[in-house]
Order: structure tokens, then C-alpha cells, then sequence
């Protein structure tokens, strides 16, 4: 049954009532995804997105079921065996996108100690021959590695997790973001890749130390990778005009999967039935529940932004991606945004539910269905959780050691913070939604781009100059100071949204509006990032001139946005017809 409408709420806020009714709702969905085994393209994906479906229906809601076919790798097995040594096992888990070698490979063992570090150009050949033709056992298994193991020649990665708890993780170790095109065939690994435990990663190492001779290994790895149609749920709930929110969160999984990302899915279920009994809103929200997240690499809110660019240019003022909230012993708050966002307005919320601003508000990094950079949104934030001590290198299910494992189960939920993380979005969406003023900080952005790019130039070889993007930067703070309060409101609003957009693919993003950078190419400015550390006296001349070169382009790439920004910020800056 719908909810009943609240009377004469102009601002709709939590009461005590409310949570008598939300807090149930959260919790029904969490009943219903428990025995399910959510990895998109499997049966019990769709009945999760059934599930959805019929729920949201049961609130008076009309949703709608997209279809996306996606590319999926989905891991099955994962194993590592010492011939020499038959008594030494191990529990080892294969990644999504790494090579099928269901026959196995063998080869020489090899600790790669320095796996870790940036290696200079110079020593880059001696590190090369020092794999080629081996199993490296390695501390580090993100896919940038991968791909250096891979052009290196080498058989095949063992990777020692880097915190103590036994379980094993899943991970994809694919570079490319969503569904590749052709040119992007390449770039999957070629080498199987598996990885172990800390406690069994060291084992492994005082094995190889007492030996004089190498020792070989073999590892199997089986994948199933292939085409899926999977379900993509999404529901509206209009407003006065045609401009809206996205709320998104995935809902497939690894495993049971519940503090990732059931209760996220729980928490927009709920913002669903809340805004639905709410007033007449301002603007619109768009609720999307993503497939593809984890054996896709953001395949399913890759196709979206695909499919309907032009409508999220056109009309979207912000996404909001809910992750893992409400995770048992995550008592801290940190919110990753954009940094074109009030500092002010994400605190706030977070203040009136805990007593205390968020543990710190950092950018957004590669993750978390951040697929829209593109796509002309001004706003772009995500809630997330940790404890107060870590003791997990875990980046999910708010640094629980159980995350992405068979043990994210009901047990590691806790409703009383899933409920304050609800009441925390609650209160972001309601001034979204209702107020005409956004919570822009267009000001704040470009001083923290500014900050960035002054880090990033102490970090490159002097030739590489970044002082023409650092005065059009000054030269844009003071347009924005120029217009003063104007920057708020008003038609001038829609011109300051248009030049926080243009700022985000300087921020974000190296390539064009219609691809997607590799998984793996984050921080600010990301297209230069790759020439940190890099240094004519270390770098080969070949090496060099493609530094060079690179250099070049996104350079200036970053002055021709910028320069479109302030043509933009000069039209603003002209009569605001609006009074």
C-alpha cells in the first residue's frame, strides 16, 4: 500500500513516525535480497530486480525495468599449487577479467619486493627481463600492475592481500570501464592472475627464502565471461519542473553481499517511498538500481550515461551513488564529492544526525558507478562509512574485513546506522529537491583545483610547464568573485552549472565526453598524472618525447575547457533577466 501523505510539509524531514515505517521498509528488502547470490547475469540478479520492481509497485510507484546487455567475467575458480612442496596449500580466488587458464600454467616463482614502487624508466628493462617468463608473487594486485606484468611477458600474478584476515576477497582486475569498444580487446589481461591471503602469502615467501633454486608453481584460473541482458530498475518521481536528482546505487553483488550493496539498495527504496508521500518537490528524482558494478567494471551505469547522455545533460543537477551504508562498527562519516559542492550543505545534514561534521570530505576517485563525468552534471557525491580504527586494507562495506566475501552476511548490518544514513540523505535530497538555489561552490572548486595542480606540477619535470592552466584557473576565481552573489541563483545559476561541468572533465577526465579513461587513471588531472615522477635524467629519449607529447595534448585540452568556462562565466556576468 502507498504511504500516506504528510500534511503542510513544504520541507519534508524524518519523525519519529516515519521511522516506524522506513526503517521496516529497509529492512524488508534486506529479508528479501538475504539468500540471494546477486552477480549480474545470474537468476538470482533478476529476482532481486523483480523483487525491486514489486516492492516500488506495492508503494504506488510506476518503475520501469531497462535492459542492458553487458560484457561479465565472472570468476570460478582460483587455484595455486607447489609441485615440489604437495603438503604446502593454499585458498586462493581468481579475479574477474583475468585470463581462463583452465588447463593451468607452471612456471619459476618470483617476489617482485619493489611491486609497490614507481620504477624509473631507467630501471624499467632490467625489471622486465627480471619477470619475463615467470609467476610473480607480488603485495600489490590493482590492474595497473597487472597491465606492467602483462607488456612485461610475464605467466601469470600471485597477489598477497595486504591486510591479516583470512577470508578472501573478489576483485576485477579489468582496466576498461564498462563495455569496451574494439579497440579496447588489448587491454584485458592475458596472464592468470589469483590471489591469497596475508598469512598464506608469507608462508609462501619463507618457502622461496630457504630455497637456492627456483620454485615453480602452477595456478588454474576459470572464468565465464560472457554476454548477459540484465535488468536495470529505475523509478520517478516527478517535480514541478523537468530538471531532477539521480540516486543510484548497484545491486548486484559478490556473495550474500549485504553490507555491499544491500543496504545501499535498502536505503533507496526508502528515498523512494519517502519523496513518493512527500509534497509537491521542486525537481524530480530518479532512482536507478545498477547491474554490472562488480564483474561489468560499472557496466550497467556505463550504459546509461551511454544511452540517455543527452536527457542527463539536459536535465540532471546531481548524482548521489549510495555504497555500503549502514555497516556494522562504521560509526565515522566521509563524504567523497566533486569539490564543486558547498562544503556547508554536506555537513550540515551529517551535524543534525551524529553531532559532528563528516571525518573528511575528499574528491571522488575511480569507483563507485562514477560514470556520468561526461555528462554535463554540476554535482557528483557519495556517501561512505568506516570505522574509528582500521584494521582492514577492505575499501568497501565501510572498511569491514568481510567485504566483497562469503562473510557479508545479515550479522555485519547494523539498522541503527543504516537508519542515520538514511535520515543524513534524507536531508541532502530535501534541499535539492526543494530549494531553487543549488549548493554550488564554484569558488571553493577552482582553489582546490588550484591546490592540485600546484602538487602535481612539484611532482614533474620542469619542461613540463603548467603555469598556463594555473592563470587561467586565478583568472576564473576572480570571475566567479566578480559576480558575486549572483553565483547562487537566478538565471546566472544555469551558466555556472554549465562551467563547473566543463572544470570536471579538467578534474576527472582525459578523454572525450564519449569515452571512458582506464579504470586505473585517477587523481586530479588525471591525463598528466602518468608523467609524476617521470624525469628527463630517468627517462629514456623515446620514452621522454611520449611524455612530451602527452604533455602537450592534455595540457592544452585543460586550457581549451577552461577557456570555454570562462566564456560561459563572461555571458553570465551580463544582465540576470530573471528579476
Amino acid at each position: 500500500m502507498p504511504l500516506n501523505k504528510p500534511e503542510n510539509a513544504a520541507f519534508p524531514l524524518h519523525s519519529d513516525a516515519d521511522t516506524d515505517v522506513l526503517l521496516p521498509l529497509m529492512e524488508g528488502l534486506l529479508d528479501a535480497f538475504e539468500p540471494l547470490h546477486r552477480l549480474s547475469g545470474s537468476v538470482d540478479a533478476e529476482r532481486a530486480a523483480d523483487s525491486l520492481i514489486e516492492q516500488l509497485s506495492a508503494l504506488g510507484l510506476t518503475p520501469r525495468r531497462e535492459i542492458c546487455p553487458l560484457l561479465l567475467s565472472d570468476p570460478v575458480l582460483g587455484t595455486l599449487e607447489l609441485p615440489d612442496f604437495p603438503h604446502w596449500q593454499a585458498s586462493a580466488k581468481t579475479r574477474s577479467f583475468s585470463a581462463h587458464c583452465p588447463e593451468g600454467i607452471a612456471g619459476p616463482l618470483y617476489y617482485d619486493s619493489r611491486s609497490q614502487e614507481t620504477l624509473p624508466d631507467s630501471e624499467l628493462a632490467a625489471w622486465q627481463n627480471t619477470v619475463r617468463g615467470r609467476i610473480v608473487v607480488a603485495d600489490r594486485g590493482l590492474e595497473d600492475y597487472v597491465q606492467q606484468l602483462c607488456r612485461a611477458g610475464a605467466l601469470g600474478l600471485v597477489h598477497i592481500w595486504g591486510s591479516a584476515e583470512e577470508a578472501l576477497h573478489e576483485e576485477t582486475v579489468g582496466p576498461i570501464w564498462g563495455t569496451p569498444v574494439p579497440d579496447d580487446g588489448i587491454r584485458y589481461p592475458s596472464l592468470p592472475v589469483v590471489c591469497i591471503n596475508q598469512r598464506q602469502g608469507r608462508s609462501l615467501l619463507e618457502n622461496l627464502d630457504r630455497q637456492a633454486h627456483p620454485v615453480t608453481a602452477r595456478l588454474v584460473t576459470r572464468l565465464n565471461v560472457h554476454v548477459v541482458d540484465c535488468s536495470l530498475p529505475v523509478v520517478d518521481i516527478p517535480g514541478e519542473i523537468d530538471e531532477f536528482v539521480l540516486l543510484s546505487s548497484h545491486y548486484d553483488s559478490w556473495h550474500q553481499g549485504l553490507t555491499d550493496n544491500a543496504t545501499g539498495n535498502a536505503l533507496c527504496l526508502a528515498m523512494a517511498a519517502w519523496f513518493h508521500r512527500s509534497p509537491q518537490m521542486k525537481r524530480g528524482l530518479r532512482i536507478a538500481w545498477w547491474p554490472g558494478h562488480s564483474n561489468a567494471r560499472y557496466g550497467g551505469s556505463t550504459w546509461y550515461a551511454d544511452r540517455y547522455r543527452e536527457e542527463l545533460q539536459q536535465k540532471c543537477i546531481a548524482h548521489i551513488n549510495v555504497d555500503s551504508p549502514g555497516c556494522k562498527d562504521a560509526t565515522e562519516v566521509v563524504v567523497n564529492a566533486s569539490g564543486a559542492e558547498s562544503f556547508d550543505f554536506l555537513n550540515q545534514a551529517i551535524i543534525h544526525e551524529t553531532g559532528t561534521a563528516a571525518r573528511r570530505i575528499t574528491p571522488l576517485g575511480k569507483g563507485g558507478d562514477q560514470s556520468f563525468w561526461g555528462c554535463g552534471i554540476p554535482l557528483h557525491f557519495a556517501f561512505r562509512v568506516e570505522p574509528g580504527i582500521r584494521t582492514s586494507h577492505s575499501p568497501g562495506s565501510g572498511g569491514g574485513w568481510w567485504w566483497h566475501t562469503e562473510a557479508d552476511t545479515r550479522d555485519k548490518v547494523d539498522t541503527c546506522l543504516l537508519l542515520r544514513d538514511c535520515r543524513i540523505h534524507t536531508r541532502w535530497l530535501a534541499q535539492l529537491l526543494y530549494k531553487v538555489c543549488l549548493p554550488l561552490d564554484p569558488g571553493g572548486y577552482l582553489e582546490r583545483l588550484t591546490e592540485e595542480l600546484d602538487r602535481l606540477q612539484s611532482a614533474l619535470d620542469p619542461q613540463f610547464d603548467l603555469s598556463p592552466v594555473r592563470d587561467a584557473l586565478l583568472a576564473l576565481q576572480q570571475q566567479v568573485k566578480d559576480l558575486g552573489r549572483w553565483q547562487d541563483c537566478g538565471a546566472r545559476q544555469e551558466e555556472i552549472k554549465q562551467a563547473i561541468a566543463l572544470w570536471h572533465r579538467v578534474r576527472y577526465s582525459s578523454t572525450d565526453d564519449f569515452h571512458y579513461d582506464y579504470s586505473y587513471h585517477g587523481g586530479a588531472f588525471p591525463g598528466l598524472q602518468l608523467l609524476r615522477d617521470r624525469f628527463h635524467h630517468n627517462t629514456s629519449a623515446a620514452t621522454f618525447l611520449m611524455l612530451a607529447t602527452q604533455f602537450t595534448r592534455q595540457r592544452s585540452r585543460a586550457l581549451s575547457l577552461l577557456m570555454q568556462s570562462a566564456h560561459v562565466l563572461r555571458v553570465c556576468s551580463g544582465p540576470d533577466y530573471s528579476q
